[in-house]
């Protein structure tokens, strides 16, 4: 009786080893997760280091005004840090109802414009408040005049959806606030204007 037991589970046996039904969905689940993780992670790289290089592109066209005094001398005057801000973003950006085609939130950046006396002091400005984990109350609002032969140092950023924060990837900056979650795409520009011509021989600064 128990030897017929055994012969009996020992054929069971046997056959369970030799069934490999179901082997295949196994497999899958074991290495699906791993391989979206990692397809998730190319993504959002990739779709990160796109959008830099059009941030990059737009920040480049707007501050070559400045470059040329171009931006200085069409503001001659006007000394609200906040409206001069405004005005360069929408060099950046065109005008509120036709705004230039960007896979960023244009509308949403915020832009500082400093000066420096050398390129070695020439430091750009810190968007976000590592400690609070959201924008640093401060950026955003500076506008230093760039007079004839002065180094400027412009720095731009916008807040940029974290799709995928897969397979270890930091990309995420802001952790508190509405922007919790967020990317960061930044950009910066540092150069010495030119020495253009000014109304009468005065700076417009």
């Amino acid at each position: 009786m128990f030897l017929g037991s055994h012969r009996t589970f020992g054929r069971h046996l046997a056959r369970l080893r030799r069934d490999a039904d179901g082997a295949a969905a196994v497999e899958f689940a074991l290495v699906s997760l791993p391989f979206l993780a990692l397809c998730g992670a190319i993504f959002q790289v990739a779709f990160q280091i796109w959008a830099t290089q059009n941030f990059d592109r737009a920040l480049q066209n707007a501050v070559r005004t400045i470059f040329t005094g171009q931006f200085q001398q069409a503001n001659v005057g006007q000394t609200d840090p906040s409206k001069l801000l405004a005005a360069l973003k929408t060099t950046m950006c065109g005008p509120a109802n036709a705004t230039i085609v960007n896979i960023f939130n244009c509308q949403a950046v915020k832009i500082d414009v400093a000066t420096a006396s050398t390129f070695s002091d020439a430091a750009p400005s810190t968007p976000v408040n590592t400690t609070t984990g959201t924008w640093d109350t401060n950026f955003g609002t500076r506008y230093a005049c760039a007079a004839p032969g002065t180094i400027v140092i412009v720095t731009a950023a916008v807040q940029f959806p974290t799709f995928f924060n897969l397979m270890g990837l930091s990309t995420r900056k802001f952790t508190t606030g509405s922007e919790a979650g967020s990317s960061l795409l930044m950009s910066t520009a540092v150069f010495r204007t030119e020495p253009y011509q000014t109304s009468g021989g005065t700076p417009p600064c």
